[in-house]
């Protein structure tokens, strides 16, 4: 995990999240809000991680919280602000303060929902605990640096890339390979896509819709903004079933 993170800085400071150089302290533990009474837990629970410039409340005041009250799942929004992602640790605090929690609270299923530089997060923490994840939701991810998409095209795509001949810094070589692990094994976790057809991210998602079940990626009109992210999430939901 150290090796993966050691990386993460550089990429995010240099690539889509740029010039940013104030952020927020951050916590131990890591903040969240929850919607379960400890005395009436759902089997299923829901961890959304925020984008760049959102935070935990963001996700109760864009409605996301009541898909899980009607459709009857639980849902725990993360401040995972990008002071996390500034310091390294994201994966530790995410894992030790919400994951494993959720876990020993008796959850049966745990899905992470990602935004943007959440579901960034998102995969890298899949990628180094897959065990602990039984689903991934990403809307409109920021999925790394163009370096990582085109050599992935050049190596023919996903299906054909060869991580072990990579030379993409290690977490985006794992990043990379737990999507191809979850889009090629024949007994995977699901892996579902949503993201605005205006989005300013959806030209680097080629790669990952080659592989992709259709019937897992949701669009709409839309750009890079919660009004297209609430009604795909709703759309998601419903199906999903949790």
């Amino acid at each position: 995990m150290n090796a993966r993170l050691s990386s993460l800085f550089l990429v995010t400071c240099t690539a889509f999240f740029a010039g940013c150089f104030a952020f927020p302290a951050t916590e131990n533990p890591l903040p969240s809000i929850e919607t379960a009474d400890s005395r009436e837990r759902s089997k299923t629970v829901v961890i959304m991680l925020p984008g760049r410039g959102d935070r935990a409340d963001t996700f109760v005041e864009q409605g996301f919280f009541d898909a899980g009250r009607k459709l009857g799942f639980d849902t725990i929004a993360v401040d995972a602000h990008f002071g996390y992602y500034m310091k390294r640790s994201l994966l530790p605090r995410l894992h030790e303060d919400v994951i494993i929690p959720a876990r020993a609270a008796g959850y049966e299923k745990v899905w992470l929902l990602g935004i943007s530089m959440g579901g960034f997060g998102s995969v890298l923490y899949a990628a180094n605990h897959p065990d602990m994840v039984d689903g991934v939701i990403l809307l409109a991810p920021f999925l790394g640096e163009r370096g990582a998409i085109e050599e992935i095209l050049e190596g023919g795509g996903l299906a054909h890339w060869q991580s072990a001949e990579s030379e993409l810094e290690d977490h985006e070589v794992a990043m990379w390979s737990w999507l191809n692990d979850v889009t090629t094994e024949p007994v995977s976790k699901p892996l579902i896509l949503g993201y605005g057809r205006s989005d300013r991210l959806a030209g680097a998602y080629g790669v990952l819709l080659e592989v992709l079940n259709p019937s897992s990626v949701y669009t709409r009109e839309g750009g890079h903004n919660w009004k297209t992210w609430g009604p795909l999430w709703r759309q998601i939901a419903s199906d999903l079933k949790f």
